[in-house]
C-alpha cells in the first residue's frame, strides 16, 4: 500500500515537471494583463478616418504621397514632411484648410468643400499631425 502510494506520488511530481517544461500552465498563470492603449485625441483618430476615406488613395496611408494613384498623377501627391516652402498654401492649419476648401488650381488635388466645416477642420489638423509625426 505504501508503495503504491509513493507510485502515485511520484507519477504526479513527474507529470508536474513535464509539464512546467514544456511551457504548459495552470489557465489562472496563462492570464495576462493587458497594457492600457495608449490615449489618441478623438479629434486625430475622427481626422485619420476622414483621411483614409478621402485622401489615402493620393497621399499614401501615412502622408508620404505614396498612395495607390499617386503614380498616375502628374504632379505627384505633397508629401506631409515636406518643408514648409513646397506646399502651396502652407503647411499651417490656415493653409492646409484653404487647400482643402479650395484645392489647387492646375493639380489634381480637388476641394473637399462638401465634407462640411467641421470635417475639414478635423482633416486639417490631422494632415498637420501628420506632417509632424
Amino acid at each position: 500500500m505504501k508503495m503504491t502510494k509513493f507510485l502515485i506520488s511520484a507519477s504526479v511530481v513527474a507529470f508536474a515537471f513535464t509539464m512546467i517544461a514544456c511551457g504548459d500552465k495552470p489557465k489562472e498563470a496563462a492570464t495576462t494583463e493587458v497594457a492600457p492603449a495608449a490615449t489618441v485625441d478623438p479629434e486625430i483618430a475622427k481626422g485619420e478616418e476622414i483621411f483614409s476615406q478621402n485622401c489615402a488613395s493620393c497621399h499614401g496611408e501615412k502622408g508620404a504621397g505614396d498612395g495607390a494613384a499617386a503614380a498616375a498623377l502628374n504632379p505627384k501627391p505633397r508629401n506631409f514632411k515636406a518643408p514648409a516652402s513646397e506646399w502651396k498654401n502652407g503647411n499651417t492649419l490656415a493653409g492646409i484648410t484653404k487647400t482643402l476648401n479650395e484645392g489647387i488650381k492646375g493639380s489634381p488635388m480637388v476641394a473637399y468643400k462638401h465634407l462640411g466645416n467641421d470635417n475639414i477642420a478635423t482633416l486639417a489638423k490631422y494632415v498637420e499631425y501628420l506632417g509632424k509625426n
